[in-house]
């Protein structure tokens, strides 16, 4: 019985990783077409053992910290603080890219020399439905 539930975790967990990866591979393409009107982008830049910024988009508009979630299908909520997938519990998606975009600053500004303004961006591949609800 253990080994058969920790063989379905580990699959849950590849599966949803798989997904997250799908995600980030479609958003690289569509980035990647800004690449003629001179932007670039850096993918996967690791923090941490288990923590990474999907992309980093740099170019004539700005720094851009891009966060991906792949909820293909899925009727996607997204507030201030949290995110809710088929109206279930809140995800901290907003705040989670918003300090990755404050991390990715920290590491610019001391690299630079001077103040670099990093915008956090959150991306949703291929939901059912958006909304967006700031207060």
């Amino acid at each position: 019985m253990q080994r058969s539930l920790a063989w379905a975790l580990r699959r849950s967990e590849n599966a949803s990783w798989r997904t997250g990866l799908r995600g980030e591979l479609i958003v690289s393409r569509e980035l990647a077409r800004l690449r003629r009107h001179g932007w670039r982008t850096l993918h996967s830049i690791p923090l941490s053992s288990t923590w990474d910024i999907d992309h980093l988009l740099i170019g004539p508009g700005g720094v851009f910290s891009i966060n991906t979630k792949h909820h293909r299908g899925k009727t996607v909520w997204v507030g201030d603080h949290v995110a809710r997938i088929n109206h279930g519990e809140g995800r901290p998606y907003p705040r989670s890219s918003r300090r990755e975009a404050a991390v990715v600053k920290k590491v610019l500004d001391r690299g630079c020399g001077f103040a670099v303004d990093v915008k956090p961006v959150l991306v949703f591949v291929k939901p059912a439905k958006l909304t967006v609800q700031p207060s």
